[in-house]
Order: structure tokens, then C-alpha cells, then sequence
């Protein structure tokens, strides 16, 4: 699961990137939110281009795990039906 940027459904405020990278860094999410802010007024606008770019194109951690896990819904498994008169008991 490190290998990969992923956006977070937890704790996120807009679309969960910051989230995601700071679940991926294991970094404090405030302070990824002052360094976001900071780097995006010293930038013009492109933090917040990025912001979206990363949006749009990252995947969500829940679905990658429910992909590498396959968490989904529980499937019901076939059962052998019972013949019970011919098990032996007399009752």
C-alpha cells in the first residue's frame, strides 16, 4: 500500500487528497494542510490546479484495499442438502 497516492474518504474536507497523503506519510493532517496553503500562495494557483488534477485521477484508499482484498459483499456459499432418512438414527 505505500507504493501508490490514493485520496482518503476519512477525515477529508473536499476530496480527501491531503488526507491521503498525509495517511501515506504518516504525517500530522493540519500540518499538511498549513504546508498545502503555504505552497499554494507562493504559487499563483497551481497548488490548487494540482488540488484538482489529483482529484480527479486518484483513487480511493477504501476501493484499493476493497480491490486487493476483495472486502466487498459477502457472498453466500452453496451448501450439500441433508437427506435425513437415510442417516441411520431412528429418530
Amino acid at each position: 500500500m505505500k507504493d501508490k497516492f490514493y485520496k482518503q474518504r476519512k477525515n477529508k474536507m473536499f476530496a480527501g487528497v491531503l488526507a491521503g497523503i498525509s495517511d501515506r506519510y504518516g504525517w500530522d493532517l493540519n500540518l499538511v494542510r498549513a504546508l498545502y496553503v503555504i505552497f499554494s500562495m507562493f504559487t499563483n494557483g497551481i497548488g490548487f490546479f494540482l488540488y484538482i488534477v489529483l482529484a480527479i485521477f486518484l483513487p480511493y484508499k477504501e476501493d484499493i484495499m476493497k480491490d486487493r482484498f476483495g472486502t466487498g459483499p459477502r457472498k453466500r456459499k452453496d451448501a450439500d442438502v441433508i437427506d435425513d432418512d437415510k442417516d441411520g438414527w431412528y429418530w
